[in-house]
């Protein structure tokens, strides 16, 4: 058994944001489940168990997040609001904001999802663990401080960093959203807050259309502690490494975190519906390896992955897998079914990460020094 956690629960697949049913002159068609589906999780945890990997994976226990651990975060009105809009719901599906739906269970589990997120950072800090993976559902980057958004309830990554602050006075906090959707909900939250460093990798102009841009950087104490690296569409494992060795990681070098969580959206897969990018397998596996290095050095190998995005069922559960193996050093016996082959990188995916790269410059000297 490795030294690597996993947190699962079946309570997980209980949110359900309801179905996709589309009304036309001449009656309705039901057109199957929100891409959010409760099968995400199910077939991701089934494949993991069918390649022996979670059995080598020490399980993690948890509790729901409390008000407190929440309010570090949301605030007291979003907390009543949502609470009420999910006990009112007579189905799923429902509107709990402007741009999310959800049902009676839904807040109840996220609640679930919060505290599970909490309780990874505790087995690691505790040194239960070396780092964890929690499968966790509903996702959160998207939620901000008194709003749904996006398939997200409570902000399950903020809340981790907000609890690993007040329960062990840690002082720095790295947060790397990898999701292909701009993690805004995060964003709004740290935006004037030095203690985290905020960074997301993804695609240029999806959603939401927005925010993303390199250019903003966080405001007050939190200038320059906002980094955003836009990719353009197509980009593959090419991009991401060249994001990661120009700028993610001599700027995360400099800010000498104690903790890094991640924000692990897979839906920067090369097969997802929701996302247009190239990463596999394979590129996930050495994505999340360079960040279980770089905790190595910077933070005693504290790290801490929560599942966000990925809505491609017969991919997400094999992005996930090599996720999980570039987390723990383990590699499994599976032949992918799925082939793309990497690709170069092209020009038009340098200048992004030579654009980020600009416009962080003003804030972390000396960044180039670093290029591989």
């Amino acid at each position: 058994m490795t030294n690597t956690g996993l947190l699962y629960d079946d309570l997980f697949l209980e949110h359900n944001a309801g179905r996709q049913l589309y009304c036309g002159q001449h009656g309705s068609a039901d057109c199957g489940e929100e891409f959010d589906s409760p099968l995400r999780l199910r077939y991701t945890k089934a494949l993991l168990d069918a390649t022996g990997i979670s059995a080598q994976l020490r399980p993690l226990s948890y509790r729901p997040a409390d008000d407190n651990a929440l309010l570090r975060v949301h605030s007291p009105a979003y907390l009543a609001s949502l609470a009420a809009d999910c006990a009112a719901a007579q189905s799923d599906g429902v509107q709990l904001g402007a741009d999310a739906r959800g049902g009676p269970a839904t807040e109840r589990i996220a609640r679930a999802a919060a505290g599970a997120a909490c309780a990874a950072v505790d087995a690691v800090m505790q040194g239960e663990v070396r780092n964890a993976y929690a499968l966790i559902r509903p996702s959160g980057h998207h939620a901000g401080p008194d709003y749904a958004m996006g398939y997200c309830y409570y902000n399950n990554v903020a809340v981790a960093a907000r609890h690993a602050q007040a329960k062990y006075g840690v002082e720095r906090v790295a947060i790397i959203d990898w999701d292909v959707h701009h993690g805004n909900g995060s964003q709004h939250i740290f935006y004037g807050d030095d203690s985290v460093l905020f960074c997301s990798l993804h695609e240029e102009d999806n959603y939401p259309q927005e925010s993303g841009s390199e250019q903003e950087h966080g405001e007050g104490r939190g200038t320059g502690y906002n980094l955003n690296i836009p990719l353009p569409a197509g980009s593959g494992y090419a991009a991401y490494a060249e994001a990661f060795q120009r700028v993610l990681l001599p700027i995360l070098q400099r800010f000498a975190p104690q903790l890094i969580l991640v924000s692990a959206g897979q839906d920067a897969n090369a097969y997802d519906p929701l996302g247009r990018m190239r990463l596999t397998r394979p590129g996930f596996r050495r994505l999340a390896a360079s960040l279980v290095a770089a905790a190595e050095t910077l933070c005693d190998g504290r790290i801490v992955m929560l599942q966000e995005g990925g809505y491609s069922l017969p991919y997400l559960p094999i992005a996930t897998l090599g996720v999980i193996e570039g987390l723990s050093g383990l590699q499994v016996d599976f032949d992918d079914p799925h082939l793309i082959p990497d690709r170069p990188l092209s020009a038009g995916e340098a200048a992004a990460v030579s654009r980020a790269l600009e416009a962080q410059r003003p804030y972390w000297a000396a960044q180039e020094e670093h290029h591989a």
